[in-house]
């Protein structure tokens, strides 16, 4: 099914703080960079802007949570002085918390692990909170640890419970999120891809947590795969989608439109 021609998804534009980041043309060395790149990316339609510390790339250098803080105090505040809608993109509640304070108001957050003190602290903001498909517990322990099955009925059991916390909890926006841009590093490109869009086929499955679904175009290397897997992403119809190219995006939105002219 195509997106419909009044289809407009709120776009994530990812500026990466992390020199050891694979999508080299993301990154941003320091709050001039990041705000350079941040009106770059809203000219293209990004609404919000996600921000990350930390690298998720399988054989980047691990950093703690202290150097992934200094990355964002640095660059977090500068672009809140300039009006952007700020994201951030990290797995330590801790670091979430501060990023709140720092001017985030969206803690897109991809650790299996949900404390209350993070819960708290995006209610009482009043922000918002992503829930991400996360079964082995962050990015850096799935590195060593034996492949989990990636299902729709996984990821719903999975988010399912979390969902639950974050509304007793108080947090106005909850966005889940399917994670299709972090499967096994053991996992190969055909049945990485396979997966990928099998999720996405059956998204309806996700919905059913009644929450806002949030998916990742993911980078692929291949120019025409990128698109790809983005019109894929788009078919789906997510209220929120998470990308390193929005002007692929915008380009395939447009071509939908004119298809029904």
């Amino acid at each position: 099914m195509t997106a419909p021609a009044d289809y407009a998804p709120t776009l994530l534009g990812v500026i990466n703080l992390s020199p050891e980041s694979m999508v080299k043309d993301s990154i941003a060395s320091g709050a001039d960079a990041a705000i350079e790149r941040a009106k770059a990316l809203r000219e293209h339609g990004v609404g919000v802007l996600d921000v990350g510390g930390r690298s998720i790339t399988p054989d980047a250098a691990m950093i703690d949570d202290t150097q992934e803080q200094t990355r964002l105090a640095a660059v977090i505040p500068e672009l809140a002085r300039e009006g952007f809608r700020i994201s951030v993109d990290t797995w330590s509640p801790e670091t979430g918390v501060r990023a709140l304070d720092w001017g985030a108001s969206l803690v897109n957050y991809t650790r299996s692990e949900l404390p209350d003190a993070l819960l708290e602290k995006v209610a009482a903001a009043g922000a918002a909170l992503g829930i991400t498909y996360m079964p082995y517990g962050d990015a850096y322990r799935m590195r060593d640890a034996k492949r989990m099955p990636y299902r729709v009925d996984a990821i719903v059991e999975f988010l399912a419970p979390r969902v639950e916390r974050a509304r007793a909890a108080g947090v106005p926006e909850i966005l889940v999120d399917p994670n299709l841009g972090i499967l096994h590093p053991d996992t190969d490109d055909y049945t990485k891809t396979h997966l990928q869009l099998e999720v996405l086929a059956n998204v309806a499955c996700i919905r059913e947590l009644d929450c806002p679904v949030l998916l990742y175009a993911a980078r692929k290397p291949e120019r025409l795969a990128r698109i790809l897997i983005a019109e894929a992403v788009l078919r789906a119809r997510p209220e929120y989608v998470r990308t390193h190219e929005p002007e692929t995006i915008q380009r395939l939105l447009a071509a939908a439109r004119e298809a029904t002219q």
